[in-house]
């Protein structure tokens, strides 16, 4: 049986790209610590989306050998016309690549979409080199801009995630990644690196005088203090526990 799910992101894909702020991938690549020319080594983007994380890495580390999975096709198109990969049409729980076959893996804002996502990580596990690194980002459940969004319009904030999303705090976060097999071995908050993404509306689509006021003030004097339990989300940098995880 088909999941549903694929239908809908190819509609998503189809109409909108996904992603995060294009000035952002530089520095998830930093983060990463990936080698500047990357020969020999291999990297996965685990919902690869339309290719944006890959193409900055190509770009970055021209000799990275760069796979790319997702289970929506024309997610895969758009990305293949961005950047050469090797393209897998896969879900994220059952990925087709061999054990301990990659050197870093990336799943950048999708884990909370998955319907499974304990399994979708000891699969990431599973198809990491024992040397290998991973990043995951997520988001959190209670951040501090769903208290300024309540304060500015009275409402609740689904952070403009699409399709079906579970959002949870850090500790639920760390006890599923642990739970996969994985040490944590860096941890810190994302609230966009170069401007803060909080939700702002905007009448007629404009970004308005008063828009870029609270932005520069949020970002002038909010950003740097957010503590990391109220970041908008939680960049990890994983390796695998040498131990296979519990069934």
């Amino acid at each position: 049986m088909a999941d549903p799910r694929e239908a809908a992101y190819d509609r998503l894909h189809a109409d909108a790209e996904l992603r995060f702020p294009l000035e952002d991938y530089p520095t998830f690549h930093e983060w990463l610590d990936i080698p500047n020319v990357g020969r020999g080594l291999s990297l996965v983007d685990i919902a690869c989306g339309q290719g944006f994380f890959l193409s900055e890495a190509a770009r970055l580390s021209p000799e990275l050998e760069l796979h790319g999975v997702d289970f929506s096709q024309i997610g895969l198109d758009k990305a293949g016309a961005r950047v050469r990969a090797t393209w897998h049409k896969a879900p994220a729980e059952s990925l087709p690549l061999a054990d301990s076959s990659v050197d870093y893996c990336v799943n950048l804002g999708s884990l909370e979409h998955f319907a499974n996502p304990l399994a979708a990580l000891v699969e990431m596990r599973r198809v990491m080199r024992p040397t290998a690194k991973a990043m995951v980002i997520v988001p959190n459940a209670y951040y501090l801009g769903t208290v300024w969004r309540v304060m500015a319009y009275g409402e609740a904030d689904d952070q403009g995630q699409e399709g079906v999303t579970e959002f949870r705090t850090i500790n639920d976060w760390t006890a599923m990644i642990k739970a996969a097999g994985f040490d944590i071995t860096g941890l810190r908050g994302y609230n966009g690196e170069h401007h803060i993404a909080w939700y702002f509306k905007r009448p007629d689509g404009i970004v308005t005088d008063r828009e870029r006021t609270w932005r520069a003030f949020l970002n002038t004097f909010v950003k740097p203090v957010i503590p990391l339990n109220l970041s908008q989300c939680f960049v990890y940098i994983l390796r695998r526990q040498q131990e296979s995880p519990r069934a």
